[in-house]
């Protein structure tokens, strides 16, 4: 039976009054420090409170509250620590950096910027805001400025074995293939136990030797004691893409079947919200409601929606189409996502999305517009005439982008449904594509995806055009043609080299977009097929 965690009584005795100020902080503080080893972190908290009830002007003991707070996701009270802190000691670098860290855990990130930047001004060698910095440039697509701030936290650290990590995935995204791996390589020499440069090297490597040193690596690393559940499921991701490259599919599949069993466990993907989500959409964004007039919409064509169930090959038609001389890419923007989630307060209605898109104002579409089409054409030259948005998940937004901009075109990438299912089974994805970690719930975020789909075909709600991966690999220059002939452009054959493209790529297709186009992944999931009764099931019925 485990057992209960011990508690200091909650109010130590003699805490405040012991031998003067500082004396009791050290004696608090090491109480504090205590409750925090034996994971009683309300106990700690109590502990800070109650110091601060007594001495509520010590800036310190306001910042480590805050990291407390922090660590058990009470986002709000630990940013309202930190800046108490900072109210007592604007120069107090730790606690800007902290203020930063947790605004980018709350997704403020233009305001974790800001903090992380006062931070550097007050203290120019801290590496940490130097790293985290880079992150959120990372992020924003500046990659340039996020190397720069790489470099700099490496300067000021250089056994900073995260910086060279994070340095290497930029490198990555831009497709500097060996700078990257010898920044992964570099990381994992300066920290043997980081799992994150061994999962990142299985992705920039193809493997075809069962025997690799990269396996060795893993497996000892899985066999040490007390590794962290997040970094032993990102090992077994990686010990699965591996087995995959050597078609060892046995032990590929098991690999990825425990590493989805892990990190299944943060996450509740629920059927019936899902399904509920779907059938509001399709109320809502009705035939009659999309032709109705809307007067605030934009008038610009330049928007081009690359949509389509995640790695159906959404990436590579993007890549293909960006290669072309009248065609950018803004990456993978969640902006669209974004509205959708913030309408319940930007309406004032009081009611979220799907049903506040009836409510949007003629002045919210107009900043709606403005602030889509500024974050779209960002690092699109003036005579570029598309440019890309390839969200996958957008397919849930036509209505959405149907309303704000009724001339922008969206192709829709296809796959088959087995290949595209498995493909997000075998892929680390990120904890809010929740759906994505149990081959049921894949099948069921399938098979509402297809529901959707039909919905939009038939309201006609925007200018679509469809496109199977199979065709892509298959037939490239014919359907690289059709594409050109939709976006009414003219031929270009850089479009059937999208190996050539030196636009950055930023999701799990990084390294198979960096080769020349092959059919190798069709009908993958025949090397799986005694796995993957579980989804045939979840399927059943849907075809897109």
């Amino acid at each position: 039976m485990k057992q209960a965690a011990i508690k200091f009584p909650a109010r130590p005795k003699g805490l405040i009054r012991w031998q003067g100020k500082s004396r009791s902080l050290a004696v608090a503080g090491a109480l504090a420090a205590r409750q925090q080893q034996i994971g009683d972190l309300a106990g700690a908290v109590e502990i800070y409170e109650l110091i601060l009830a007594k001495m509520p002007d010590q800036a310190e003991i306001h910042n480590n509250l805050g990291v407390l707070l922090q660590t058990m996701k009470r986002h709000e009270a630990a940013l309202a620590s930190y800046d108490r802190a900072i109210a007592l000691k604007s120069d107090y670098a730790n606690a800007h950096f902290n203020r930063g860290s947790v605004l980018k855990e709350m997704h403020r990130d233009t305001e974790a910027l800001a903090s992380y930047e006062r931070a550097l001004a007050i203290k120019p060698g801290h590496a940490e805001a130097h790293n985290n910095r880079g992150g959120i440039l990372r992020e924003m697509r500046l990659y340039d400025d996020a190397l720069a701030s790489y470099d700099r936290a490496i300067a000021a650290k250089p056994d900073y074995a995260e910086a060279y990590n994070n340095r290497g995935i930029v490198l990555f995204c831009q497709g500097h293939m060996p700078e990257a791996e010898e920044m992964f390589l570099k990381a994992f020499e300066l920290k043997p136990d980081f799992s994150d440069p061994l999962f990142n090297l299985s992705n920039i490597r193809h493997h075809e030797n069962a025997g690799h040193a990269d396996i060795e690596n893993i497996r000892q690393l899985l066999d040490r004691p007390g590794g962290s559940p997040d970094s032993r499921e990102q090992l077994y991701f990686a010990l699965g893409k591996i087995y995959d490259d050597c078609n060892l599919y046995n032990e590929a599949f098991e690999c990825h079947r425990i590493a989805n069993q892990m990190r299944n466990r943060h996450v509740v993907y629920d059927r019936d919200e899902t399904r509920k989500m779907t059938d509001g959409i399709m109320e809502v964004f009705s035939n009659d409601f999309l032709a109705r007039p809307f007067a605030s919409a934009s008038d610009s064509a330049t928007p081009l929606f690359v949509v389509g169930f995640p790695r159906s090959g959404t990436t590579l038609l993007a890549t293909m189409l960006s290669n072309h001389r009248s065609i950018a890419t803004a990456g993978e923007l969640a902006t669209i996502t974004d509205f959708a989630a913030q309408l319940r307060e930007l309406t004032g209605n009081g009611t979220g999305y799907p049903q506040a898109a009836r409510h949007i104002a003629p002045a919210l579409a107009a900043r709606l517009i403005h602030d889509y089409e500024k974050r779209l054409r960002r690092d699109a030259g003036p005579e570029v005439l598309g440019v890309i948005d390839k969200n996958p998940l957008n397919f849930r937004n036509l209505g959405l982008i149907s309303l704000l901009f009724p001339k922008a075109r969206v192709i829709h990438c296809t796959r088959d449904p087995l290949d595209t299912c498995l493909s997000n089974y075998f892929q680390r994805f990120p904890l809010f594509m929740s759906y994505s970690f149990d081959l049921q719930n894949i099948g069921h975020f399938y098979r509402e995806y297809v529901r959707l789909m039909e919905h939009w075909r038939k309201t006609a709600a925007v200018r679509m055009i469809e496109v199977s991966y199979e065709d892509l690999v298959c037939h490239t220059e014919k359907t690289a043609r059709k594409m050109l002939d939709f976006l009414e452009l003219e031929w270009d054959e850089r479009c059937v080299a999208p190996h050539t493209n030196p636009c950055p790529v930023e999701t799990g297709s990084q390294w198979q977009v960096r080769q020349p186009i092959y059919p190798h992944s069709v009908g993958r999931w025949r090397h799986y097929e005694k796995h993957l009764d579980p989804l045939k099931e979840a399927l059943k019925g849907s075809s897109i």
